[in-house]
C-alpha cells in the first residue's frame, strides 16, 4: 500500500511507520495536513503562515480528538521518547559502562547500578500505564436507569412544575 503525501517540502512523511491501527481513519485530509505542519512548525501561528488559513480554523482543527491522537501517537513514536529508543540508549549506555570498567579495572558499582536502576524503574512505570490504559479500555460504563413516575396522585400541571408554568403563563396575559 503506498501512501500518498499531501505535503511535498515535508521531509519527513509523520505517518509512515505507524501500525494501520494506530491512526484514525476518520482524521480528515486537512487535519492530517495541519497536524503534520504543527509538528513540523510547533505553532499555531506558523502553521496559519505556512497554510495560508486562519488562527481560528487552524485551532478548531488541532482541537479535534482525532487530530489530537495522531499529533499525541507521533509524539511519542519519534526520538528519545519512543520507548524502544529510551531502552535501547540505556543498553547502550550500560553496555559502555561494563566495558569501560572491564578495561580500566577502576570502577564503581554504584554507576552501573544507577543506570541499571533507572532502566528498571522505567521499565516498570511503562508496564504500570499499560496495566492502567488496559483497564480503562475495558472497564463497563455504569448503566444508569432513569425512572419517571406518572401517578393519578399528582396530574400533570400540579406540583413545581405546575405552579412554575401558572407564574410563566401569568406573565404574559
Amino acid at each position: 500500500m503506498t501512501k500518498i503525501l499531501l505535503d511535498i517540502d515535508v521531509s519527513f512523511c509523520y505517518n509512515s511507520h505507524m501500525a494501520k491501527n494506530q491512526i484514525s481513519t476518520r482524521i480528515s485530509p486537512e487535519g492530517l495536513e495541519i497536524a503534520n505542519a504543527y509538528l513540523e512548525v510547533g505553532n499555531v501561528k506558523a502553521v496559519s503562515i505556512r497554510l495560508r488559513i486562519d488562527e481560528g480554523k487552524v485551532s478548531e482543527y488541532l482541537a479535534k480528538r482525532e487530530v489530537k491522537q495522531y499529533i499525541d501517537q507521533i509524539y511519542l513514536d519519534t526520538g528519545y521518547r519512543n520507548r524502544f529508543k529510551l531502552a535501547e540508549v540505556l543498553d547502550d549506555l550500560i553496555d559502555r559502562k561494563l566495558e569501560e570498567a572491564e578495561e580500566s579495572e577502576v570502577y564503581t558499582n554504584k554507576d552501573i547500578a544507577d543506570l541499571v536502576a533507572l532502566s528498571h524503574k522505567i521499565r516498570m512505570d511503562e508496564m504500570k500505564a499499560q496495566t492502567e490504559l488496559e483497564k480503562a479500555r475495558a472497564a463497563n460504563i455504569k448503566n444508569q436507569t432513569n425512572v419517571q413516575i406518572n401517578s393519578a396522585e399528582m396530574p400533570f400541571g400540579q406540583g413545581n412544575y405546575g405552579e412554575l408554568m401558572k407564574k410563566l403563563l401569568k406573565d404574559k396575559s
